[in-house]
């Protein structure tokens, strides 16, 4: 099994705990929901339902538009964490520095770059 195929299936554990992580700590994603978003409950279930979903796609034989949507999605969540930096809120109890809050966008960065990767495999 090549490197690739291991990422994706790790990827794809990841992504599904995340998801699973909305429901089983609704009160943690309540808090980082912007304001000005209705029903912030609603919202961050039905992103919990995306983050598990959409990777499965990967899959299939869908796996380069899996790979494009969570892209997409990923730069669209991290609207949240921007959120959060801007407004200096806290990530369940636990406020974030300035340099923190600069680690957690790079590994956004991350997340993207390994669905880029993920993207451009050929098998």
């Amino acid at each position: 099994m090549d490197i690739t195929k291991v990422l994706i299936y790790v990827y794809l554990i990841f992504f599904i705990a995340a998801g699973l992580n909305h429901f089983l700590n609704p009160q943690f994603y309540d808090a980082i929901v912007p304001e000005f978003i209705p029903f912030p409950r609603l919202v961050h279930q039905f992103t919990g339902v995306l983050e598990i979903v959409i990777p499965l796609f990967l899959l299939t034989r869908f796996r380069k538009e899996a790979a494009l949507v969570m892209i997409i999605f990923l730069i669209l969540i991290y609207g949240a964490n921007l959120y959060v930096w801007i407004y200096d809120l806290p990530y369940g109890r636990t406020y974030f520095s300035n340099q923190q809050h600069f680690f957690r966008f790079l590994l956004q960065l991350l997340y993207i770059y390994i669905t880029y990767v993920i993207y451009i495999y050929d098998n």
